[in-house]
């Protein structure tokens, strides 16, 4: 949530002050007063997010909140429409009651409003542009996004306030808490554990096809994606009820990245064997369980970042064998040109993690 008030960007409000703080520290943010971070608030619960809510010293001033929250993960897709349409109506309404001064609301989405994961069963043809129409039933029941656009359609209706919906590809980043679905991390966090096991200039073939090893994508930078935010958040104009795709530049491979990502570890990366063969980076890290906590006591690491991350997750992502690149010429085209080489995204994301004791 931000203000108007807070100079020189914007500020989060904490939900309540009894829930558990996260300090600036932990999440490697700067010591600004103006920043205040909290977690585990129950947005299931309307009751107990409007009472936490409303007693934030200052919420009345709120006029942009930004929206990112996700639950039900490995649920089926009715259970994961319905939880997640719950905790942003439960968000949207309360803040209509103890935000009177909200001007704008982002809604954060991603890939599946273009039916990623029924590319084999719907018309798609990337690269994905936001201008292209829903895919069709019964496939488009399962797209929870859709529903939420809805949800936020209804509630701005002849409001004082506006909502625009953007869309990251598969987001790089830092989390100070465990988060399952954090590429970067289970990357850093194989690629580390790789390098000590195996040794300085290993060579790590690419854990996937020869067809994901050249499939076209396009990564999102989690600070990239924050600054989106803000940005079309403060040009209503331009963005009110619109998607917005989200990238860190043009479209790339793991060709092209992965020998990267594993240089910044000092080994050495390559493209999946002639053989055919496709290792699992899944089945290494799983193989050796055994070696994760004397690894963590002698780097004297984080505890719980290994057996927080779904190493499926990662392999699953690394091994999409067909494209998934977005079209950005919509977020260009209203004046946002911030572009980044992707293995850049990660190593920043791996610079965070050293920091935050995750990696050594």
């Amino acid at each position: 949530m931000a203000n108007e008030q807070a100079p020189q960007g914007a500020t989060r409000r904490p939900p309540s002050p009894c829930l558990r703080r996260i300090w600036h520290h932990i999440a490697q943010l700067p010591d600004d007063h103006r920043i205040e971070l909290y977690s585990d608030l129950e947005l299931t619960d309307r009751e107990q997010t409007l009472f936490h809510l409303q007693h934030i010293p200052g919420i009345k001033e709120t006029t942009h909140v930004f929206f990112a929250a996700y639950a039900g993960h490995g649920t089926d897709y009715q259970e994961l429409k319905r939880v997640n349409c719950e905790i942003l109506t439960n968000a949207v309404g309360t803040c209509e009651i103890v935000c009177p001064k909200m001007q704008f609301f982002t809604l954060q989405t991603g890939g599946k409003a273009y039916g990623v994961e029924f590319s084999d069963k719907v018309p798609y043809n990337p690269p994905l542009s936001e201008s292209l129409p829903r895919i069709p039933e019964p496939y488009a029941s399962n797209i929870f996004y859709y529903a939420q656009h809805d949800i936020m359609l209804r509630a701005s209706a002849h409001k004082p306030w506006t909502f625009c919906e953007i869309r990251p590809d598969a987001i790089v980043g830092f989390v100070p808490q465990n988060n399952a679905m954090n590429i970067a991390q289970a990357l850093g966090l194989f690629l580390s554990l790789y390098r000590s096991t195996e040794g300085e200039g290993s060579t790590v073939v690419f854990p996937g096809s020869e067809s994901a090893w050249n499939a076209l994508h396009t990564d999102t930078s989690q600070d990239i994606l924050a600054r989106f935010h803000i940005y079309a958040s403060m040009m209503p104009q331009a963005t009110s009820g619109r998607a917005f795709n989200v990238v860190d530049g043009p479209a790339t491979t793991w060709r092209e990245v992965w020998p990267e990502l594993c240089a910044y570890f000092g080994l050495r990366g390559v493209g999946p064997t002639a053989s055919g063969e496709i290792p699992s980076a899944q089945v290494w890290m799983e193989g050796h369980r055994s070696d994760w906590a004397k690894w963590t006591s002698a780097n004297k690491l984080k505890e719980g970042a290994l057996e927080g991350t779904s190493w499926k997750f990662m392999q699953d992502v690394i091994g999409i064998p067909f494209r998934r690149d977005y079209d950005a010429s919509a977020s260009r085209s209203i004046g946002f040109g911030e572009v980044r080489a992707h293995a850049q995204g990660y190593h920043l994301a791996f610079d965070e993690m050293r920091r935050a004791k995750i990696i050594p």
